[in-house]
């Protein structure tokens, strides 16, 4: 919304938001092509959060520094697909707060992004490929050590966030892990993520799961679907037996790059060769 409409929404004056924008940061709007400030659902929850703290007779400035460590939840929207220009002012923003180590403001960011897309268009437009591009830069070494495990950490605790509950309903269930020696996981969560909204129960064994382990526990659960995830193929091949033994006794899929068609049909098993997004629709569907 524009300014005008949050200031008359919120009652507070566009001066005075302007004020608590430039000063303290409370407000973080996106900008058109034009330069033109549209502000979101959470930022004006943020402008009640401020005149609360104000009217209780907070100083500006502290009850712009609570209003900044403030969980604010907004509906999600319900947006298929990021526009490129969001998808590019996103980056930009992610690129500029968590290089400088800024958890808050990253977090605005996806905040304004959730308010207008769905978290598995969010997921698959911005944050997949963010996370590639951090891979991109941080081999071209144009990112410290600092840089990249600060990123990583702030990107992993959001995915988690969004993985709650995925035992909840009646659906099928899908057991996902990376196998032994395989850690990165951002592709796999991303999976059980978009996985679980299409009405699957998810239990999730994450990275360096040995592939027996991934075996007993199918027996205990019986998932109608085993989905093992890996950007390395030696990861998959170094367990070509057990994987087979696997493939034997249930249904599996195979993802990530280490994973190609003629491995999965050595093995048996499903080859998911779409992004997470598309893959679990893929799955969904048959």
């Amino acid at each position: 919304m524009p300014i005008g409409q949050l200031a008359q929404r919120a009652g507070v004056s566009p001066d005075a938001l302007r004020a608590w924008e430039r000063r303290y940061g409370v407000l973080r709007p996106l900008r058109t092509a034009g330069n033109r400030r549209l502000y979101s659902r959470a930022d004006e929850l943020r402008v009640g959060l401020m005149r609360r703290y104000i009217a209780e007779g907070k100083p500006a400035g502290v009850a712009a520094e609570m209003v900044a460590s403030a969980c604010v939840t907004v509906d999600a929207g319900d947006g298929a697909r990021v526009a490129p220009e969001d998808v590019r002012a996103a980056h930009a923003e992610l690129r500029e707060s968590l290089h400088d180590f800024a958890e808050t403001a990253a977090q605005r960011v996806l905040e304004r992004l959730f308010v207008a897309y769905s978290r598995v268009a969010v997921i698959r437009d911005v944050l997949l490929p963010y996370l590639r591009d951090v891979g991109e830069r941080w081999a071209d070494n144009h990112l410290t050590v600092a840089q990249e495990h600060f990123t990583s950490w702030f990107l992993e605790a959001r995915f988690m966030a969004m993985s709650r509950g995925w035992d909840r309903g009646v659906g099928p269930r899908a057991l996902l892990a990376c196998p032994s020696g395989e850690r990165h996981v951002f592709g796999l969560v991303a999976f059980g993520i978009a996985l679980h909204e299409q009405g699957w129960r998810v239990t999730y064994l994450g990275a360096d799961t040995p592939p027996a382990m991934v075996g007993h526990t199918a027996d205990q659960i019986a998932p109608e679907l085993i989905v093992l995830s890996a950007l390395a193929p030696e990861r998959l091949r170094a367990s070509d037996a057990q994987l087979r033994a696997l493939t034997e006794r249930y249904p599996c899929a195979l993802a990530g790059s280490g994973a190609d068609p003629a491995s999965c049909a050595e093995l048996g098993a499903r080859h998911l060769a779409s992004d997470p997004v598309t893959a679990a629709a893929e799955v969904a569907r048959r």
